[in-house]
């Protein structure tokens, strides 16, 4: 089982009423907003070198 898996199982586990697809978006969008989030620190610290 993938760490992603991990997470959407967890997540049901937490909120059953839930279905399979809504935790997989709910964890698709968090995944998606640290990517963004990663990217920006990365991307400040790059711009400030040189």
């Amino acid at each position: 089982m993938t760490a992603f898996d991990t997470k959407v199982e967890e997540l049901i586990a937490k909120h059953p009423h839930l279905t399979k697809d809504e935790a997989i978006k709910i964890v698709t969008e968090k995944n998606n907003r640290k990517k963004q989030k990663r990217n920006a620190r990365s991307n400040k610290g790059s711009v400030n070198k040189g």
